[in-house]
């Protein structure tokens, strides 16, 4: 029975019009590095930015998730999580997540926000979504830059099922 279930469920999704699993309606797996002439040279960080539900017709309707860590950062500082693209805008960054370092210079952030359209670019800047960037993740395929942006429909959370990418989880 329950191979018949999975079996009817498979022939439903391929059913569907390519147009129902837009690219930018996926997981996206993130890698940051630092940008030219960062205060951390040595930062590093990787995250993940979970589509939820919704359709990009009419922004913002498309629900989010996010998780991210980060090592190699100053101790007891503040910093900001920022994407180009939420409410379909794509030249305007937005924040999306904000976390204190520990001691050791180490930081995890995880939030859910709505409208996000064509992530190109993330950031990790100091203080607020206005601070000097420290690292980056660039979609290569739009634009160049330090780190990378990946989509792939099993990158999820750890906390989810069937995850196919090392996740940060909720540390």
């Amino acid at each position: 029975m329950r191979k018949l279930i999975a079996l009817l469920g498979l022939v439903a999704l391929l059913a569907l019009p390519a147009t129902a699993l837009a690219a930018h309606e996926s997981n996206n797996k993130l890698v940051f590095a630092p940008v030219a002439g960062s205060s951390a040279p040595d930062g590093a960080g990787s995250g993940v930015i979970n589509y939820i539900k919704g359709t990009s017709e009419e922004e913002p309707d498309t629900a989010w998730s996010s998780a991210f860590r980060f090592s190699g950062l100053a101790p007891d500082t503040t910093y900001t999580i920022v994407v180009r693209g939420r409410f379909a805008d794509p030249a305007v960054f937005s924040a999306i997540c904000e976390f204190t370092t520990n001691g050791s210079g180490i930081g995890t952030c995880q939030s859910q926000f709505l409208g996000l359209q064509r992530l190109a670019i993330a950031q990790l800047r100091l203080g607020g979504v206005s601070g000097t960037s420290i690292l980056q993740a660039t979609r290569q395929a739009v634009v160049s830059g330090p780190g990378s942006i990946t989509s792939d429909g099993g990158c999820r959370e750890s906390d989810q099922a069937g995850s196919t990418c090392e996740a940060p989880g909720r540390s």
